[in-house]
């Protein structure tokens, strides 16, 4: 009898013993200080938060909500943020397709900015003719393919393909139900106003894809797989009872 109760207590020293660390700390409170101490690791100055901030409210066009957090911050933004404000205009003139006026505004904004950026100039010269082809004015399109593309297309053998992909749309009584009817539609005038926005933050100086929206991803991919592995860990330390 008393051999049974002397192996009884030995059990519930041992359950008891992998509730606590090899320091004598139980393991609840080990945990608990492992993963405050992993969060402060991952913790960054508020000054580089800040910044994080301004970087992508300027990215994403918000001048009015950047000046705002200008002043109460104290954060100063990297660019004039009325080239941000011209940024954001010109591309709702190239989602309306209305390619010359943006034109004039990239012009305005940086007189030398198409220059250093052929591709950039051969991608309006190119949306310019499909807004041409959306209103049926083929001969009007063909006269602007003639004067303003065909240089492009002598330069580069990609040009020249995209502008003969292009030009194959008017061989359709119906543009928009060709094999390239997208070309004419609402998500193209989207893509170019993309591109041509990206061109002007990189010649800005400007982060393309903000970092503050995938370190905030990443916070909460590293603190799941933190949850996970703690799970794990306490699942392995148990006893049967």
């Amino acid at each position: 009898m008393q051999r049974d109760i002397t192996l009884g207590s030995s059990n519930h020293q041992l359950g008891a013993a992998a509730d606590v660390g090899f320091d004598g700390t139980p393991t609840n409170e080990r945990r608990f200080h492992k993963k405050r101490s992993s969060r402060r690791r991952m913790r960054i100055s508020k000054e580089s938060m800040n910044r994080l901030v301004m970087d992508y409210l300027v990215g994403k066009g918000y001048r009015e909500v950047a000046e705002a957090f200008w002043r109460d911050s104290g954060t100063k933004p990297h660019v004039d943020l009325q080239s941000v404000q011209e940024r954001m205009s010109i591309q709702q003139l190239l989602l309306k397709g209305q390619i010359q006026k943006a034109r004039g505004k990239l012009a305005n904004m940086d007189p030398e900015f198409l220059e250093k950026n052929s591709g950039m100039d051969f991608l309006l010269a190119k949306q310019e003719l499909i807004e041409l082809i959306k209103v049926h004015d083929i001969e009007e399109a063909l006269q602007f393919a003639i004067k303003n593309l065909a240089p492009f297309g002598q330069k580069s053998p990609q040009f020249l393909h995209e502008i003969e992909r292009t030009m194959s749309v008017i061989a359709f009584k119906n543009p928009s139900e060709s094999p390239l009817g997208h070309l004419l539609g609402q998500a193209q005038r989207r893509r170019v106003a993309d591109e041509v926005n990206s061109a002007i933050l990189r010649s800005q100086k400007q982060e393309l894809e903000p970092l503050l929206p995938s370190m905030v991803q990443q916070f909460h991919y590293m603190e799941d797989q933190l949850e996970a592995k703690l799970s794990r860990r306490s699942q392995g330390i148990r006893r049967p009872r």
